[in-house]
């Protein structure tokens, strides 16, 4: 057991993209306000608050008060691990395994989202992708590592997410003029799906410009002649993003990829090579701590049009939702675990209410962040009873930071319900280590 295993409130960053929400309908600006009083005043209705960042990322690290100091995340681990070893105690407040796995590096990057207009067409590379990319063009790539990323709505959520079904894609390339215009005359079926689907992306985004942005003007003209009641869904998603991005390729890709609209508590997986691009709505998100990205459309940004089209998996089909975990003491109203296919992390969500008024965490073997995403509570470590830690007055907007092997209870302050998510390593890494 760590022997200095205090549970940390943490002083998190937000970030203001222009695609965010603005002011106080931003739930990241809102998760601001109840972190610190003080920033209620400083709150701006004319600044877009699109992410808060919560982890050890060097772009905006999340930062401790320690000893009347304050300390970026990871020089505290290492000031308290420094502490620790010269007691001569073995234990670790990052967890053996992960130090193990990933050195002294934070595991991942956790953040909320509040969107107001689409982000990027993107997808990320894998870990030896990564590696050649940050190689070769160290000033666009800036490190060696993949970025795969879990998104769990907490508002109805729109996403364009992997490759429709081939034959999806063929009918509006025959029913949608506009559409097909953008595309070379030449363009064939091939019988390789893989490689069929790499020719129409590649062909728009190294189409004429001026082409595409003809054809967009015809096509957003053609829809808003519709009667409102004729418009289908697409069509609405298609004159949003026009609206968005006037003369942008990826309006296009509204015809290429799955429209998906998740409803609050269902969650996303996007592993390398999978195109996408979240377009509206709250989430929470967790991630491997990387900025490696490949765009191809919705942005002002570099296009890196080559890459894109090699790198993508070009697996087609509706985009597999991740399942929730259950535990078998509680109910899926008062814990989900999102667990995906990666070791870097997991996300638990766990819900308080007049039902269910306390709920034990398990101890976790790697380090662990939580965010009060509403409601007020108080939490008792377990793990730290000689020094009867027990954190009051939580509300909407703590964030604390949870040493490896630390067991303790989320407990209910007042009659209102109480909404948190927690991030820490994937139990997959001890599963399959036997630790």
């Amino acid at each position: 057991m760590v022997e200095n295993n205090n549970i940390v409130l943490l002083k998190c960053v937000s970030q203001n993209y222009e695609w965010g929400k603005y002011g106080s309908n931003s739930t990241v600006a809102k998760l601001l306000k109840g972190y610190a009083k003080e920033c209620s005043d400083i709150i701006k209705e004319t600044t877009p608050y699109a992410e808060l960042w919560m982890g050890d990322h060097i772009s905006a690290p999340s930062k401790v008060e320690y000893n009347n100091k304050e300390l970026k995340l990871r020089e505290y681990i290492d000031m308290v691990q420094q502490e620790i070893n010269e007691k001569s105690t073995q234990s670790s407040i990052r967890g053996e395994m992960v130090e193990k796995r990933f050195g002294n590096d934070f595991p991942f990057l956790f953040k909320v989202l509040s969107i107001r207009t689409a982000l990027s067409i993107q997808a990320h590379p894998d870990s030896q992708l990564a590696q050649v990319l940050f190689k070769k063009y160290p000033n666009i790539y800036k490190d060696p590592y993949h970025k795969p990323e879990i998104a769990i709505a907490t508002t109805p959520f729109e996403a364009l997410c992997s490759f429709r079904p081939l034959s999806e894609i063929q009918s509006f390339i025959n029913t949608m003029p506009e559409f097909k215009n953008s595309l070379p005359n030449n363009l064939i079926k091939l019988d390789d799906c893989k490689e069929y689907l790499k020719s129409i992306v590649t062909s728009l985004l190294k189409a004429d410009v001026l082409l595409i942005s003809n054809n967009l003007k015809e096509l957003n003209n053609r829809l808003n002649e519709k009667k409102e009641e004729e418009r289908n869904e697409l069509d609405k998603l298609v004159l949003k993003l026009y609206s968005q991005y006037p003369g942008d390729v990826g309006v296009f890709f509204a015809y290429i990829l799955n429209y998906v609209v998740l409803k609050p508590g269902e969650a996303l997986f996007l592993g390398a090579g999978e195109p996408h691009a979240y377009i509206s709505g709250d989430c929470v998100e967790c991630m491997a701590p990387s900025d490696n990205v490949v765009r191809a459309g919705l942005t002002p940004k570099l296009k890196d049009v080559d890459t894109l089209g090699d790198m993508l998996t070009y697996r087609t089909g509706r985009p597999d939702l991740v399942v929730p975990q259950q535990r078998s003491d509680l109910s899926l109203n008062n814990y989900r675990c999102y667990q995906p296919p990666v070791d870097e992390f997991q996300v638990e969500y766990y819900h308080l209410d007049e039902n269910c008024k306390n709920i034990n965490v398990y101890a976790s073997k790697g380090p662990s962040i939580i965010l009060v995403y509403s409601g007020n509570l108080s939490i008792d470590n377990k793990s730290n009873q000689s020094n009867n830690q027990t954190l009051n007055h939580l509300h909407t907007g703590s964030i604390l930071f949870v040493p490896a092997n630390t067991e303790y209870q989320f407990i209910l302050s007042d009659s209102s319900p109480v909404s948190i998510y927690v991030a820490s390593v994937s139990n997959r890494i001890f599963n399959k280590n036997n630790l």
